[in-house]
This record gives C-alpha cells, sequence and structure tokens, in this order.
C-alpha cells in the first residue's frame, strides 16, 4: 500500500496535539463551503491590489502632444491635428513631433495666422485625443520641464509599496488577519477614490505614495489569511488559482482602460467595487493559526466546530482539547506543539529576532532577500523590454499579462511534481539563459528579442508565486507576515532598480539582459541551498522552522518503507 504523504499517515493518530492545525483540516476535508467561501472571497479581493499599481500605465500616460499656436488654435475647443494644418505641417509634426512639444516650430511652416514671435514661449498645449480622452499628465500639463513628474511618481509609487511592506505588512501578525484585512481594504479603498479628486500634481503624488503602502500589505494579509484556512495538500493550488484571478484582475484593468478613456472615471471604475472587501470582517473568521499562537483557544475552537458544521465533518475531540497550563507534551524537551508556544513562538518581533540569530534560519531569510530582489528586477525589466510589441499600448498591456496566466497553471503543478525549490531553481537558471540570449540576439531581429523577454517573463512569473510560497512555508506563524513583509521589500528594492537596468540599454542593448541572466543565473544556484517544503506541515514555532530538514528526510524514509509494504 501507498502512502500519499506524513498527512495521510498521522493525520487519524492521537498522538496529534491539541489545536495541531494541519490535522484539524485533514478532517475538515480539502474542500467544503468553509473553504469555498474563503475562495471566493479572496479571489474576488485579489483582483484589485496590483491592479491598482499597474493602472497608472493608463491613468499616468502621456499622449501626443504639440504647442498651442495662438491665432490659429481654437482656444474653446483645440484640436491636435487643426484645420488651419496643411499636408506639410502635418508632415513635419509627425516627422519631428519632439520639436512641436515644448517650443514653437519653425516659422516657414506656419500658417500666416499664427500670432506668435521669436521670443514667444510655449506656454499652452494640445493633446491628442485619439487614445486618452484625458490623463494627469494632460490635467496637470506635466509636460516639457515637468515630463519628469509621471515618472517620478512612479517611483514614488514603489517607494510607497517598499516602506508599506515593511511598516504595514507586520500588521496581520500583529492584530490579526481579520483587522488587518479590514484596515488595509479601507486604506486602499478611500486613498484609491481620493486619487479621482486630486486638484493638482502633489495631492496625486502623496495619495499615490498613500495608496502603494496599503496595495501590497493588503495583497500579503489576504495571501497569509486564506493559506492558514486551507488543507496542506491543496494550499499550494489554493496560492497558484489566487495569483491567476491577480492577472484577471489586470486584464481586466487593460479592458475597463480600452472602454473609459478618463483617468479620474477609470480610477473611481476600479476603487469603488474594492470596497466591498470591507465587508470580509463580517463574513470571514480569524485566523484559526494566529488564535492559537495568541493562546486564544476557545475562540478557535467556535471556528472549528463552525467549520466542521459547514462541511458536515466531525473533528476528533482531543483535538480541540483546551489546554490548561502546560501540558504534558510541553515538558518534554524539544516540545512543539501549538499549544505550548514560548513567547518568541508568540510575539511576531520575537519570533523575527530569534530568526536573526538563528544560523540556519537567517541564511534562508538572506537567500530569500535575493530570490526576490532578482525576481522583481528580472519580472519589471522583462516587462519594460516586452512593452513594446505593438503601437497599441492597450495591446501591449493584455499581451504582457497574458503570459503570466499560463506560468500559474503549469507552475501549479509542478511544485507539487517537482517540489518548490527545484521549480524555483529551474526557473530562475531558464530565466536567466533566456535573459542571455535576449542579449546576444542581433539587433535587428527584433521578433526574437521580445520572444526570448516573454518566455522569461513567464518563468519569472512562476518563481514569483514559488517564492511567495516557500517563504509562506519556511517561518513560523508569528513571524509569517513580518519575514513575508521583509522579503517584499527586498523585492520592491529589485523593481526600483529595474528601469535604471532598462535605461542602460540606451547606450547598449544587450547589457540589461546580460545582466538580468547573470544575476538569475546565480540566484538560481544559491535557491539550492533552500529546505524543501513539499508534503511538510507550515511550521507553527521556531523550533519548526528549524526542523524542516529533519522533517523532510523522516518523510522520505517513511514513504520509502510506506511504499515497500
Amino acid at each position: 500500500m501507498k502512502s500519499s504523504g506524513k498527512r495521510d499517515v498521522a493525520s487519524s493518530s492521537k498522538n496529534d496535539a491539541a489545536f495541531d492545525a494541519d490535522a484539524i483540516l485533514f478532517h475538515l476535508g480539502s474542500i467544503g463551503w468553509f473553504q469555498f467561501r474563503f475562495f471566493i472571497c479572496l479571489a474576488y479581493a485579489v483582483l484589485f491590489p496590483t491592479a491598482t499599481i499597474l493602472v497608472f500605465n493608463f491613468t499616468g500616460a502621456t499622449p501626443a502632444h504639440r504647442c498651442f499656436v495662438d491665432g490659429c488654435d481654437d482656444s474653446i475647443s483645440p484640436q491636435y491635428l487643426a484645420e488651419w494644418m496643411d499636408p506639410a505641417v502635418i508632415r513635419d509634426l509627425h516627422i519631428n513631433a519632439k520639436e512641436w512639444q515644448c517650443e514653437f516650430p519653425k516659422f516657414a511652416i506656419l500658417s500666416d495666422c499664427a500670432n506668435i514671435t521669436t521670443n514667444d514661449v510655449c506656454d499652452g498645449w494640445i493633446f491628442d485625443k485619439s487614445i486618452f480622452s484625458s490623463t494627469i499628465v494632460t490635467d496637470f500639463l506635466l509636460v516639457c520641464n515637468d515630463s519628469w513628474k509621471p515618472t517620478f511618481v512612479s517611483s514614488l509609487t514603489m517607494g510607497g509599496i517598499m516602506v508599506g511592506a515593511f511598516f504595514l505588512g507586520p500588521l496581520p501578525d500583529i492584530i490579526g488577519r481579520r483587522k488587518s484585512v479590514l484596515i488595509l481594504s479601507l486604506w486602499v479603498s478611500v486613498f484609491g477614490i481620493g486619487l479621482s479628486f486630486s486638484r493638482n500634481y502633489e495631492e496625486f503624488a502623496v495619495l499615490r505614495f498613500l495608496n502603494g503602502m496599503g496595495c501590497i500589505a493588503l495583497m500579503q494579509g489576504l495571501a497569509i489569511w486564506g493559506v492558514e484556512a486551507i488543507a496542506s495538500n491543496v494550499r499550494v493550488k489554493f496560492i497558484f488559482v489566487i495569483y491567476c484571478f491577480q492577472s484577471l484582475g489586470n486584464l481586466l484593468t487593460g479592458l475597463l482602460a480600452y472602454l473609459v478613456r478618463d483617468w479620474v472615471t477609470l480610477q473611481l471604475y476600479l476603487f469603488i467595487p474594492m470596497t466591498v472587501t470591507v465587508t470580509y470582517f463580517f463574513v470571514l473568521p480569524e485566523s484559526t493559526r494566529w488564535l492559537t499562537v495568541k493562546k486564544r483557544y476557545a475562540e478557535a475552537k467556535k471556528i472549528y466546530e463552525r467549520a466542521a458544521l459547514l462541511n458536515n465533518r466531525e473533528i476528533p475531540p482531543h483535538l480541540l482539547l483546551i489546554p490548561v497550563g502546560d501540558p504534558p507534551e510541553c515538558l518534554s524537551v524539544g516540545a512543539s506543539s501549538p499549544s505550548c508556544n514560548s513567547p518568541e513562538d508568540a510575539s511576531p518581533w520575537i519570533s523575527i529576532w530569534h530568526i536573526f540569530k538563528t544560523t540556519c534560519l537567517l541564511r534562508r531569510l538572506l537567500i530569500l532577500f535575493c530570490t526576490w530582489a532578482s525576481a522583481m528586477l528580472s519580472y519589471y525589466g522583462l516587462s519594460y523590454s516586452a512593452s513594446n510589441l505593438s503601437n497599441d499600448v492597450h495591446l501591449n498591456f493584455v499581451l504582457i499579462i497574458l503570459v503570466e496566466i499560463p506560468a500559474y497553471v503549469i507552475g501549479m503543478f509542478a511544485v507539487d511534481l517537482l517540489g518548490r525549490r527545484a521549480v524555483i531553481t529551474i526557473t530562475f537558471m531558464l530565466g536567466g539563459t533566456f535573459c542571455l540570449l535576449a542579449g546576444i540576439v542581433p539587433h535587428d531581429h527584433y521578433e526574437l528579442i521580445v520572444g526570448f523577454s516573454l518566455v522569461g517573463k513567464f518563468f519569472i512569473s512562476m518563481q514569483l508565486v514559488t517564492v511567495n510560497v516557500i517563504t509562506a512555508e519556511l517561518f513560523p506563524t508569528a513571524s509569517r507576515g513580518l519575514t513575508i513583509g521583509l522579503c517584499s521589500t527586498m523585492g520592491k528594492m529589485g523593481g526600483i532598480f529595474a528601469p535604471i537596468m532598462s535605461a542602460m540599454g540606451a547606450a547598449d542593448r544587450s547589457l540589461p539582459y546580460v545582466i538580468f541572466g547573470g544575476i538569475n543565473l546565480t540566484v538560481g544556484m544559491l535557491s539550492l541551498m533552500l529546505p524543501e517544503t513539499k508534503d511538510l506541515p507550515i511550521p507553527a514555532t521556531i523550533q519548526d522552522a528549524k526542523d524542516l530538514e529533519l522533517q523532510r528526510q523522516s518523510t522520505i524514509a517513511l514513504n520509502t518503507s510506506t511504499n515497500s509494504i
């Protein structure tokens, strides 16, 4: 008889400790109304966080524009291609577009209606509204001397994401998953809707920074909340499916931007539906893992009992036995029962401090810092390189996002078949290889360059989710949100450097690709030092996290012995 894994062997054993989340979730079943409710709520919620960031591709776009020519252009309803412009003027506008943007064109080609002199300075602009009816660039006149401001807002948003990942990321560990999602949903919705009512560039920039702070923190809180409510045998598939919904949200954003060309209305259409996530506080229960770590056993027991009723399943009574004092198993050396939590396993700050003091956990965290930073650097760098697939900005956006969905679907099965560490290493290696190929392809083979970039993005997309999965499975419950927040912060640092690296391509097109490839190949080798977490329960304590390698070895030995029966 062949065993399907560690939990299958031990699930019905009376040796399972009280409030062992993996044992209880096994008895609740992999799929039921309890899990389905979490899935529906989280699938809807993850449509928005990254979409609210990527929508800046449209709200912050710079349309074609030219100087307003006094005497010729209509001051009430000016047209980019005005009636006074003869074919020679229009041809010059298309060929020398930049010369028309900040300075008046050559007087020789202007119509006699022009009421300007050689000393006049361009202080009014007419924007082409064939693609966008309005953006922040057209409303706040962010052109010429102010043309750097949209790029600055984009960097400021990434800065907000970094700050939010660090300061708001630990919120789920401190006040609980349920309250943190409520606060962060309000945070993102309020500041997102507020963006539509910005009266000037400065207000928009500040609100964009604050909105960015909450977006990724909310995504992290939702992911942790959902993962901890799902049985270990379907947990990874749940994460990959959730990321498919994230990409679906990005695709819907592209479609919405195609239909709604006004940036104010687009913002409102995106953020108002997001306010629904505030109701999750009243719909979904708190994470039972978090409640157990905080020794709030009575609350966790009620949630488990309701879940059993919803799923029409029974939980063995000994698994819901509320500990009184120190249970006998806590008196044994090295005990790591969920009911035996020491202060380092209850406080996120003490827990993270012990991670930094423990050599194997610190090494694990530093390797993950490298994987997150490299993945984000490559992800955004390859996105910039593939963004010019066509002259249609909406089509570009859709193509760049579409490649992610098959990556997530294939990754969903690959991580269970090959293991988390193997998928991370393979995707780093293949992603690095395709980056190098994109760098060495001759300049005149543009289609190959774009193709290699998209294939590279395919592997990087798969890699990003797998890195998220393994990060959540390598550290204890108390500091899980904080460690993910720290890793995400390092990842955003890589994201900030991505446009800088891509800008180096102006002097040498191959250089960014070679750097991306070299970093990916190097980090791919480092990832071999991470422990495998396939078929293992999520660690509840520091000791559980330290014992992952030993648990993996015992699981392999157990499966080998049962396979021989």
